[in-house]
């Protein structure tokens, strides 16, 4: 490998900084660097950074089984997420990488007004449950909020704040996919 690197005509990106192959000392890359190669293109190398560079937040939901363990009919989780499940179907965040198939997502819950479950994607009827997010059979169900009472619209709207989840989704999972403002 190191040596394809070493004899590379084209730009160099390691970390988001360009290098020159012939200068640079490729045994002092980690296992956490992100290297890409690219043509002699300048334009493209820009596009790259500018893609690596964008901290746009987006609000995402996803199809049920991402928010489920790996099964033997689907290993996608314990395959690129260490069995870590997105804790629920909405969330919001950053894109940090992405693949053809896959986005690497760095998210975070957000309680806001909505007429469906971000939990399990129903339709929310009861007005205090829509007021955060989740519905009365869903927030027994939910780790990090199931022991608030449900009237509890403060304390359950902070605990959804700070859920955090990280990893891959894939791209036919993602039901919807906005821009926050």
């Amino acid at each position: 490998m190191l040596d394809l690197l070493k004899d590379w005509k084209g730009e160099i990106l390691i970390n988001d900084t360009a290098v020159e192959a012939s200068n640079f000392d490729f045994k002092t890359l980690s296992d956490n660097d992100c290297i890409i190669l690219q043509s002699n293109t300048k334009n493209a190398i820009k596009s790259v950074v500018d893609t690596l560079n964008d901290k746009t937040q987006y609000r995402v939901t996803v199809k049920k089984y991402m928010t489920e363990y790996a099964s033997p009919g689907f290993d996608f989780m314990s395959k690129f997420n260490n069995n870590n499940p997105m804790p629920l179907r909405t969330m919001v965040g950053t894109i940090e990488k992405e693949t053809r198939g896959m986005v690497y997502m760095k998210l975070h819950g957000q309680a806001e007004p909505v007429i469906r479950c971000m939990r399990c994607g129903r339709t929310l009827t009861n007005p205090i449950s829509q007021k955060y997010g989740i519905g009365p059979e869903c927030i027994t169900k939910v780790p990090f909020i199931m022991d608030l009472d449900i009237n509890d619209v403060d304390g359950i709207k902070q605990k959804l704040v700070d859920v955090v989840w990280e990893g891959w989704i894939i791209r036919s999972a993602i039901t919807e996919k906005e821009e926050v403002a």
